[in-house]
């Protein structure tokens, strides 16, 4: 038992882990000083930067080529953002406007001067209806995109907006003061839902700043770079810690808060995995981004740059990674792009998308196929059937019943499908004097010729920690041989989570 014991205090850390790797694609230069602003299109196709005197450049990734640079702009441009069908690009700028550019063209398709004061980050509604803008102002704009018309200002703020952006149904609109308030509002109505305060602290009778605010891509939680600050016994010197705190959208409440970084948070990323917040994790000496896994508070991988660090963007699919710094030479400036391996991604419409949800204090449950998602059977005739009963080692019997219970009933959605009825698995389990679980494959192939089945489905639900995973296994009961396996892994996982990984796994067994 102290061997099995400790096999699997040796597992658990390795559940589920993948390492990531980056591999410096391009190192772009540019002649200014600082990038203020970058972006990558949804299909990672695009990279999109803005700098310090009102330049906008336009990368194209697949092509390793620049397709556009232009100075409509008067002013340092900090805010960058594609739409989701990658036909316009959007930037904003302290000159006090936005410009909607087209992007194959790199032709302004419209100007957007409603604003009154300079902008700082923006906002393109899931279904780009909806465009915000918010900056050195407390209100935030609301415009209906592509056209430009103003629909509306949002006041609730007291200090400056530092950062906006909408949920996944684009209803609501979460924003992050200076004056340390989060407030969600209702994007219809266009009024404050809720307000509040964060109040992320380490030490007694400190002071906070907020420098910074980002958003996971699926808007379950935000991240929040802190400057926390108070003076030292004595009086003599000031002490300072830089801190990510994050908060669960639908509640406000203060999921986590991680302490460490060495340099001010001045602009953050979140993973599309959920899994890292990348900073700028410098000293005077090095310059470093840093990979911080946010749900343990350890940063599992450092990357060197030359220079300081400006701006930095993750790509929605999880490939790609930019960031902006100086470069060696006076009034030069470089984006390098990295190619990122190990990271899943987030795409919120496909068949085989990474399926999360959040619960009180957590950053929620992350989902996603280990093997092929390629269906196991999806051509010919029907075939006929029979789903066992899956083991569940360590958890109640019920959770396994649940379990096959709730994949049967995908899978009867199948036309390549022709399920065998459960009392007849019964019936015959009864016959041999099987249990419903525990059977090898010799078993299961048994119990299928007597069922008169093509093939049957065996599993198992194991959990390792706070790691949740269901394999299933296909078996030729002609040939007697495995088909073919597919597993889902859900991490932070609840019981609660298992009708959701059923959803993901069923159509890597049969198509729908």
């Amino acid at each position: 038992m102290k061997r099995v014991w400790i096999i699997l205090l040796l597992l658990l850390p390795l559940a589920g882990y993948t390492q990531l790797t980056l591999y410096l694609e391009n190192r772009i230069p540019v002649a200014s000083e600082r990038v203020t602003g970058i972006q990558i299109s949804s299909s990672g196709r695009f990279l999109a930067f803005g700098d310090v005197r009102g330049g906008v450049y336009v990368w194209d990734i697949d092509a390793r080529r620049l397709l556009h640079e232009t100075r409509e702009h008067r002013g340092q441009v900090p805010a960058v953002v594609f739409d989701s069908k990658e036909r316009f690009l959007v930037t904003g700028s302290h000159d006090r406007r936005v410009i909607v550019w087209d992007l194959y063209s790199g032709e302004v398709q419209a100007v957007l001067k409603d604003f009154g004061s300079s902008i700082g980050s923006l906002a393109l509604s899931p279904d780009d209806r909806l465009l915000a803008a918010a900056g050195d102002g407390r209100d935030i704009c609301l415009w209906e995109f592509p056209i430009g018309t103003l629909k509306g200002k949002l006041k609730g703020h007291k200090k400056k907006v530092i950062a906006i952006g909408f949920n996944v149904n684009g209803d609501q609109l979460l924003t992050v003061g200076e004056d340390r308030q989060m407030i969600v509002w209702s994007v219809s109505k266009l009024q404050l839902m809720r307000k509040t305060s964060v109040e992320a602290r380490t030490m007694k009778g400190s002071g906070i700043d907020l420098k910074t605010a980002a958003y996971s891509f699926d808007g379950q939680f935000a991240g929040v770079g802190i400057e926390e600050h108070m003076l030292a016994k004595g009086g003599q010197r000031m002490i300072f810690k830089y801190l990510l705190s994050f908060y669960d959208w639908q509640t406000g409440a203060e999921i986590a808060t991680l302490e460490g970084n060495k340099s001010n948070l001045d602009f953050m990323a979140i993973s599309p995995d959920k899994k890292y917040a990348i900073t700028d994790n410098s000293t005077l000496r090095h310059h470093q981004l840093s990979f911080w896994n946010i749900e343990n508070g350890v940063i599992e991988q450092n990357y060197p740059l030359d220079g300081k660090i400006s701006a930095v963007a993750i790509s929605q699919d999880g490939g790609w990674v930019a960031a902006g710094h100086e470069g060696p030479e006076v009034s030069r400036s470089h984006v390098n792009l990295w190619r990122l391996s190990g990271m899943a991604g987030y795409r919120r419409f496909a068949a085989d998308e990474q399926i999360r949800s959040s619960g009180a204090g957590r950053f929620g449950s992350a989902i996603r196929l280990t093997t092929p998602e390629e269906p196991l059977i999806h051509f010919g005739e029907r075939r006929r059937l029979a789903v066992l009963t899956f083991d569940s080692p360590g958890l109640e019997e019920d959770i396994a019943r649940t379990t096959s219970y709730l994949l049967e009933g995908k899978l009867g959605n199948s036309p390549f499908l022709e399920l065998v009825e459960r009392n007849q698995i019964q019936g015959v389990l009864d016959e041999l004097n099987y249990q419903q679980t525990g059977l090898t494959t010799s078993n299961a192939v048994e119990v299928g010729k007597h069922l008169n089945a093509e093939f049957v489905l065996l599993g198992s639900i194991n959990k390792l920690g706070s790691l949740l995973i269901i394999t299933a296994k296909l078996v030729n009961v002609e040939t007697t041989r495995i088909e073919g396996t597919r597993e889902v892994q859900c991490s932070n996982a609840t019981i609660e989570n298992i009708s959701d990984m059923i959803a993901l796994l069923a159509p890597a067994i049969a198509k729908y």
